[in-house]
């Protein structure tokens, strides 16, 4: 039977219909955008270091690639994450060449700086956080490896909470990272609830 190489959950199939026909000012198309642009990036270095690629999956909390038939190297694993969030801020860059063109440049640069920035926190399933696991684990302890990588991502978490709770009451706006943390925290203790019979 063949593997399915493209795989969305259906509740972001529909989140993602639901933005495109909302969206009368093209901000939500661009954000779009710059989300497929880091994905490209992630891309091109998988061809770049020759590591084949089995599918693509999307969520509600984003994109996953996943590797065929290979075991990859802490230096390929890194690089191979590190490529999104380069994407991204290279994006932004050429962006920003294009502001006095409109607020859909300013908007495409914008979103391509956050996404960038935000993937390059130590937080587990986040590029950053992939990207440190690797590098400790070239030196240090799967264990001790595991326990820093949780700590970070529980600190920056909850920093990120307090920023989009900041945002929520100050300009009215964070609204989306307010709920995308709150789904990322109940991820986190979700984990380290142990499950009957284990």
């Amino acid at each position: 039977m063949k593997r399915k190489r493209f795989l969305i959950q259906p509740l972001a199939f529909v989140y993602l219909l639901f933005m495109l026909f909302c969206d009368k000012s093209g901000l939500a198309a661009m954000s779009l955008l710059a989300a497929a642009l880091h994905e490209v990036g992630h891309i091109l270095a998988a061809r770049f270091l020759k590591i084949p690629i089995g599918s693509m999956r999307f969520d509600l909390l984003g994109a996953r690639i996943d590797v065929k038939g290979c075991i990859l190297s802490y230096g390929e694993e890194w690089l191979l994450c590190a490529a999104g969030p380069i994407s991204s801020l290279v994006c932004s860059i050429f962006g920003a060449f294009f502001w006095s063109h409109g607020k859909l440049a300013i908007a495409f640069s914008c979103a391509s700086l956050l996404l960038g920035i935000l993937n390059l926190l130590p937080i587990q399933t986040f590029d950053g956080g992939r990207m440190l696991e690797c590098a400790l684990l070239s030196f240090t302890s799967p264990k001790r490896t595991s326990d820093i990588l949780r700590g970070c991502t529980f600190l920056f978490l909850w920093l990120l909470w307090a920023f989009s709770a900041y945002l929520m009451i100050k300009i009215a706006d964070g609204i989306t990272l307010f709920f995308f943390t709150i789904t990322l925290l109940a991820r986190f203790f979700e984990g380290r609830v142990p499950q009957k019979g284990k």
